[in-house]
């Protein structure tokens, strides 16, 4: 080689370092781009998630207590007519309230039905359905309307029928607070 090669060559080499050498750079720059692009869409779809579940969570907690405090007064509606019908004093505003607690119960049972994991459905299902059938034997000893079940539908059974609601609205109570985390064996 030449004397005058070697220093074009060195030249040429230098100059080929240097744009590889920006090139390199670049392209680190846009891979390190690319993986906190990545990393910040993971974590924003992580915290979208969480939002979710957190969301899905409130909803259902909120679907229970709603469910609770209806199951209750329809409860307490059902052993007030109860009273009433017992001592004869059944009124038509007695009779609003308890229709009125009835469908605000089944309002938030139907809420259930699609909100609730299977197993809390099937503990409420239980709790709605002893509610209702409470409800038709006090409503047809009100209107004076023959049994239509074997069962004998008389005040005593209905009376009976409302104090061992208390046990499966106890259950119902431990079987929701259990499936949102809430445990207490006291209860």
């Amino acid at each position: 080689m030449s004397s005058t090669v070697v220093p074009l060559v060195i030249a040429f080499l230098g100059i080929v370092g240097t744009l590889v050498s920006a090139l390199m750079t670049q392209r680190l720059a846009e891979k390190a781009k690319a993986q906190e692009l990545d990393h910040s869409a993971r974590q924003r779809s992580e915290e979208r998630q969480y939002e979710t579940q957190r969301a899905s969570a409130e909803a259902v907690r909120t679907c229970y207590v709603r469910l609770n405090t209806a199951s209750l007064d329809y409860q307490s509606e059902l052993n007030h007519f109860w009273h009433a019908l017992r001592a004869g004093h059944v009124t038509d505003g007695m009779r609003s309230r308890l229709d009125d607690a009835r469908r605000e119960q089944r309002a938030r049972y139907s809420e259930a039905q699609m909100r609730v994991p299977d197993d809390v459905l099937m503990v409420v299902d239980r709790v709605h359905r002893r509610l209702n059938r409470i409800y038709g034997v006090l409503k047809r000893l009100d209107g004076g309307i023959p049994s239509r079940l074997e069962d004998d539908e008389s005040l005593d059974e209905a009376h009976h029928q409302i104090v061992g609601l208390w046990e499966q609205l106890t259950e119902m109570r431990r079987t929701m607070r259990r499936s949102i985390g809430v445990v207490s064996d006291g209860l």
